[in-house]
């Protein structure tokens, strides 16, 4: 079985679990996290109503094992949720109810739903984005201990801030700089920012002047033909284009990025997508996560995990073929990667991986780090 594409399936359709495995399965956010073979991240959502899946999480002595219906029983490893998601900062408000742990990444939505959720998309990123309106409002000292009693269970590299939906000129990062000096003031871990592309450049220069290291600029809501008419989208989309072009060059190769949804438009409109990202010096996310069942989004969902597979191959060989880099994403259990596009091409990933492997050891972290920071220290100018 292609691992890529088994991580694809899972994604799509979730697993369910047998009723001897450890308890509670699922972090707070409805999410198992596992390790496929060829240690590829993944979290799945736990099914627990009437939904059909063919997955189902068993106990195999010392190891556990993901049956597939009428074929064969995976190896794969299980990561219980962190203990930390049930600690209290000093002001009383949960771990879990501040931000959600993905692989390296540590993810944070101080303004509530991201874009995905508001879309109609099952995020992954924050678990369940219907039910963060639920979660109480913290404050930037709560985030700061919820991130340190994090990082006491669990080494991450990234701590990653949204900015919802915004319509302001520039695209969240004004409302964001004040969280992003606070992290910068107490701890020692890389920046990124998931923002609206704002109507000047600069804001761009603003947000790498002030600590980010990695920007996430993504095209309003993922159904933006619905939202607005086709000559405002096609001078949105230019817009759009200028920015993350421009940030290509402010920011490190490869710390620029963008989303787009797989699914919800034809497979070649969104490899067009692809490359007009790439000439540009972005790197594009794949994302498949399917619609709710009552989302508008839902009507039209029918593409399947085997006829995505096909953009993910483009995506790794575009990648390699422009010596992008791909090794900056860290959300790996999130999404297929782009450098898990790997096992949908036949093109060798052996340098990335290798690189990505170095920088994950506390050595080529501090190395990481210290480039990162010279690389600010020369260009930032008052």
């Amino acid at each position: 079985m292609n691992v890529g594409l088994l991580k694809l399936d899972l994604i799509a359709r979730g697993i369910r679990a047998e009723k001897n495995l450890p308890e509670p399965l699922a972090n707070p956010f409805g999410l198992v996290y596992l390790v496929l073979p060829n240690e590829v991240a993944v979290s799945v959502h736990l099914v627990l109503d009437g939904r059909k899946t063919p997955y189902t999480l068993k106990s195999g002595g010392k190891q556990y094992l993901l049956e597939v219906e009428g074929g064969e029983a995976i190896p794969v490893r299980m990561t219980l949720p962190l203990k930390c998601y049930e600690k209290k900062t000093s002001s009383g408000v949960l771990v879990s109810d501040i931000l959600t742990v993905h692989s390296g990444l540590i993810a944070v939505h101080p303004k509530g739903a991201c874009r995905f959720g508001l879309s109609g998309l099952s995020c992954r990123y924050c678990g369940q984005t219907k039910e963060l309106e639920k979660h109480p409002r913290f404050s930037k000292e709560d985030l700061i201990e919820a991130i340190e009693i994090v990082l006491r269970e669990k080494p991450c590299n990234f701590v990653h801030l949204s900015s919802g939906h915004v319509e302001t000129e520039d695209g969240g990062i004004d409302w964001l700089t004040p969280w992003v000096a606070e992290i910068r003031r107490h701890i020692n871990i890389l920046i990124s920012l998931d923002l609206a592309p704002p109507k000047s450049n600069h804001w761009v220069d603003q947000s790498y002047a002030i600590g980010v290291d990695a920007v996430y600029y993504d095209m309003g809501e993922f159904n933006p033909k619905e939202a607005v008419s086709p000559d405002e989208f096609k001078k949105e989309r230019e817009r759009y284009l200028q920015t993350v072009e421009y940030a290509a060059r402010i920011f490190p190769k490869g710390a620029v990025f963008s989303h787009l949804v797989v699914g919800i438009e034809p497979l070649e409109t969104t490899r067009k997508s692809i490359d007009l990202l790439i000439d540009r010096g972005v790197v594009p996310l794949l994302v498949y996560f399917p619609p709710y069942p009552e989302s508008k989004l839902a009507q039209n969902w029918t593409l399947t995990p085997e006829a995505a597979t096909s953009l993910y191959a483009h995506l790794f060989e575009r990648l390699v073929e422009t010596k992008n880099k791909p090794h900056w994403v860290e959300q790996a259990d999130v999404l297929v990667t782009p450098l898990e596009g790997r096992f949908f091409s036949e093109k060798s990933a052996g340098y990335h991986i290798a690189l990505k492997k170095f920088y994950q050891t506390a050595f080529g972290r501090a190395i990481r780090m210290g480039m990162i920071g010279m690389r600010r220290r020369l260009r930032v100018k008052p």
